[in-house]
């Protein structure tokens, strides 16, 4: 006699997918902090888009097996969803390196060890709230609001950062060109973390339909 769960798709293979999509989120932040955490070298490139090449394979592997899967126990709308929203995380990621590479002469000198703090902060949550999908109930309601909170926490924390840095970059003390290029990174850099955010708002509402 057949499971309920393989069924109704508890076994199916979404869970995989948006964890793994989930795992090059976080893999392609990690890869960015570390040429923030020592900007002289510059970016690599190639590796950049090598990462946003393999999430563009899962997200489209994850259309593939809607298209041919009977049933799954997240609603289709809900994969869609959360699919498009964590593979928006290392097409960021990827603009930002290219920014990066082409302002390097303006931004080798900057400290971005807040940033890079955030960045890890919020990549770790959401890695954890999608991990919470594999067993959907009320039991982890609690939990997707926790996480949640986190991410929202770490989303204010940025909000708060880059309105100190603007108001630096602001003050006159900078050459305009560096001004143009660190606006850029740093509106580029919160970007992320507002996808981390979004994430964790959609696993939560999730969640909550399943409990």
């Amino acid at each position: 006699m057949l499971s309920l769960q393989k069924i109704f798709g508890k076994e199916d293979k979404f869970f995989d997918l948006l964890e793994a999509s989930a795992e090059s989120a976080r893999s392609s932040v990690e890869a960015l902090n570390r040429v923030l955490s020592a900007p002289a070298a510059g970016a690599v490139l190639t590796e950049f888009q090598a990462r946003r090449e393999a999430d563009k394979k899962i997200t489209e592997q994850i259309g593939r097996e809607l298209m041919s899967t009977f049933a799954s126990e997240l609603e289709r709308e809900d994969i869609e969803g959360l699919s498009a929203a964590l593979y928006k995380i290392p097409k960021t990621v990827e603009k930002i390196a290219e920014r990066f590479h082409v302002s390097l002469v303006h931004v080798r000198d900057v400290d971005f060890s807040v940033q890079v703090s955030l960045l890890d902060e919020a990549t770790r949550e959401l890695l954890q709230i999608v991990k919470l999908l594999r067993a959907l109930g009320s039991s982890q309601l609690d939990r997707a609001k926790e996480l949640n909170r986190k991410l929202q926490r770490i989303e204010g924390d940025a909000d708060k950062l880059i309105l100190t840095i603007f108001g630096d970059l602001y003050s006159g003390r900078h050459e305009a060109t560096k001004v143009i290029a660190l606006k850029d990174l740093h509106e580029l850099i919160e970007k992320v973390i507002d996808r981390c955010r979004d994430v964790g708002n959609l696993v939560t509402h999730i969640v909550l339909k399943n409990s």
